[in-house]
């Protein structure tokens, strides 16, 4: 759980204004003239608070369910959780579209 929340809260920190035509999946396909239309900046914020809230978030229940409740239920909820924020983050972002 400490590995993948580090991954979490990573991706927040290594996407970039500068390297997100290459990392963002989307936003790397679209044209020199679609990729003007998109305010980047306030995206990459969002990005970025999203992951690192999913970090801590997944590292602090994650580990609240383990010694509460048990190793199968950790096991649902690693792979449960970051499945419904990520679906809660993209609804989110493209609902202001």
């Amino acid at each position: 759980m400490i590995g993948l929340s580090l991954v979490f809260v990573a991706i927040g920190f290594v996407v970039t204004e500068s390297n997100a035509k290459y990392l963002l999946s989307g936003y790397n396909s679209m044209s020199e003239e679609d990729r003007k239309k998109v305010d980047l900046h306030s995206y990459l914020q969002k990005f970025k608070k999203f992951h690192v809230g999913l970090g801590l978030s997944f590292l602090i229940i994650g580990s609240a369910i383990l010694y509460g409740i048990g190793q199968h239920a950790v096991g649902i909820f690693i792979v449960g959780y970051p499945i419904l924020a990520y679906l809660y983050f993209f609804w989110r972002t493209t609902q202001n579209s």
